[in-house]
């Protein structure tokens, strides 16, 4: 490690390097006047609070209020100490640093040496590629993959071929055999590991190679694509393939189009998708997640048709909204991915491509569309289970949208907010109340009034389409009070009024509107407001000709004149109007 006698060291790094490039390759900033200022790497923001001073060589937060200088950034945003940040930013200034540890000393020296081998190899594989008659095969698979040359060489694609030509050409140019094994290139036995491979480098942002994956040209090879291990420099979790030929088109379009193989980013590119990047067959992991942040707030998620893609699509949105990101899902019809997808379309790929992504909707409406297909909203089994995935969806989310995102999920399933916000009451632990004589007491008849009362508890915006058509008298008698508050509820304060009020209402009601809540009705449309209002105001009527009837008989007895024409007349126009409604209905 780098001792007290390093501080020249230190010094001789920090005047080398400049904060604001070093930033930039983290964090995207914008001046204004002298300095500089992003959202803040270290903590969850929307504004920018993250100021840079290139006169001070300073950094400062106002958000977190973490602050210092490049190195003291280097240390937090790579998650390494002083020493190592030292290390990095050397190697980035072209210090030597000589006071270092032996472990240390070692550990520096493969990591340049490995990143050495890895450009060399890349040069390479693109010259058997393109010079060699032993890179046809490579040649060929690009070709039935519709891969022109300038976009094979922009992505700086190669070819192995088989035989012991690799380990020859490494020694030639006085390369390390052990170092190439350490590095993934080489197997023991001295053959290339990718022998009879076209060969894709993977590079960071910055465009260096810190690794291969590479697609077999063989028929009859089972292993289709082979990748380099996890080494010195390469931690799979930690790049975005692509991002390096990507980032200013992703920066002029305002998003990336993430894409889960290397040959879907290639194929992207090769049909002019420019802003295309991909996870490498990974799941989406908070570091991919950072570095794309550093370059855009918005990633379109192009994932395979499988059940694997669309797993893997649902887990990236929800981590990216973590990191304050929007997503949108686009589904490619008739194609099991975004390259068949393409490469199928030909001529007019481009603007198939546009039609999909016009109608690709949120990350989050995607899943709520996953989670409820073949919902049969009659069906109350249904509805609580496909209510319970999509509590859960909405939880995996930042708890600042799940309000929003319920609504969201209510418009698109019908499924009340309420349900998707609390979990289902626990069921009690006797089948049912008992009352003072130790008999049962019968759960209450689920009647239309009590149905349409707890509709309105579900969905209190069906008040609209309900209050002109019922008066609270027609209502049963045990509905009329919850009724009435529930409409005064709504009228003060809107749909949230209920929510406001609720506290205030005796505990019976209370009771009777969280149930309605943790289990809805079948339906809670406004169309079935209506259809049950019109209903109880249809048997209210039959009830008041049916009283009415009896009032006329009494009348008759008493051989009440006067009243029995009253009577005769009220029940014909009540008759009227219930025969006026069964009509319509």
């Amino acid at each position: 490690m780098p001792t007290l006698s390093s501080d020249d060291a230190f010094a001789e790094v920090k005047a080398k390097v400049d904060l604001v490039k070093v930033v930039q390759e983290y964090v995207r900033l914008t001046k204004r006047n002298k300095d500089f200022w992003g959202l803040c790497p270290f903590h969850q923001e929307d504004s920018p609070s993250f100021h840079v001073n290139p006169q001070r060589q300073s950094w400062y937060c106002f958000g977190c209020e973490r602050k210092g200088d490049v190195f003291t950034f280097i240390e937090l945003i790579e998650k390494t100490d002083k020493r190592g940040a030292l290390q990095m930013l050397a190697e980035r200034a072209g210090v030597e640093l000589k006071k270092l540890s032996p472990e240390q000393r070692d550990r520096a020296d493969l990591r340049k040496r490995i990143l050495d081998l890895l450009k060399l190899s890349a040069q390479y594989y693109e010259y058997v590629l393109w010079k060699l008659p032993a890179g046809e095969p490579g040649r060929r698979l690009l070709e039935s993959r519709h891969v022109g040359e300038e976009t094979a060489r922009r992505f700086q694609l190669g070819y192995a071929p088989a035989g012991r030509g690799f380990a020859e050409y490494l020694r030639a140019k006085k390369r390390s055999l052990a170092d190439a094994q350490e590095a993934g290139l080489m197997r023991r036995d001295g053959t290339d590991f990718f022998a009879e491979r076209l060969v894709i480098p993977i590079r960071d942002e910055r465009g260096q190679v810190l690794a291969f994956t590479a697609r077999t040209v063989r028929a009859d090879e089972q292993r289709k694509y082979i990748n380099s291990p996890d080494s010195p420099t390469y931690i799979k979790g930690r790049v975005i393939f692509g991002l390096d030929l990507a980032r200013d088109e992703v920066a002029r379009r305002g998003h990336a189009v993430l894409m889960e193989g290397q040959f879907d980013v290639i194929t992207a590119h090769q049909f002019g998708l420019a802003n295309a990047v991909a996870s490498s067959g990974t799941a989406l992991t908070d570091d991919q997640v950072r570095l794309l942040k550093r370059f855009t707030d918005e990633l379109l998620l192009v994932f395979d048709a499988d059940r694997a893609g669309r797993d893997a699509a649902r887990k990236a949105a929800a981590l990216a909204a973590h990191h304050g990101m929007r997503t949108r899902v686009a589904t490619v019809p008739g194609a099991k991915d975004p390259d068949e997808f393409l490469r199928a379309g030909g001529h007019e790929a481009l603007q198939l491509w546009q039609a999909v992504v016009d109608k690709a909707p949120s990350g989050f409406e995607a899943g709520v569309s996953e989670l409820a297909a073949g919902l049969n909203p009659s069906n109350p089994n249904q509805v609580e289970a496909v209510g319970g995935r999509l509590r859960e969806w909405i939880r995996q989310f930042p708890p600042s949208l799940h309000e929003a995102y319920a609504e969201v999920a209510e418009r698109q399933t019908g499924i009340s907010r309420h349900l998707l916000l609390r979990d289902p009451e626990p069921a009690p632990s006797a089948p049912a109340k008992t009352n003072g004589s130790g008999s049962r007491t019968p759960a209450p008849r689920m009647t239309p009034s009590r149905y349409l009362v707890q509709l309105l508890a579900v969905r209190p915006a069906a008040f609209e389409r309900v209050s002109d058509r019922l008066t609270p008298e027609e209502l049963d008698s045990g509905d009329r009070g919850v009724f009435v508050r529930m409409l005064g509820s709504y009228e003060r304060g809107g749909p949230a009024g209920l929510e406001a009020d609720l506290a205030g209402y005796p505990s019976d009601e209370q009771d009777l509107i969280r149930r309605a809540w943790a289990a809805p009705p079948p339906n809670v449309d406004d169309e079935v407001a209506v259809e049950l209002a019109e209903r109880i105001r249809l048997e209210h009527m039959k009830g008041m000709h049916s009283g009415i009837i009896r009032q006329l008989s009494e009348a008759e007895r008493g051989k009440d004149s006067e009243k029995v024409a009253q009577l005769e007349a009220e029940a014909r126009e009540i008759y009227r109007a219930i025969a006026d409604m069964e009509r319509r209905g």
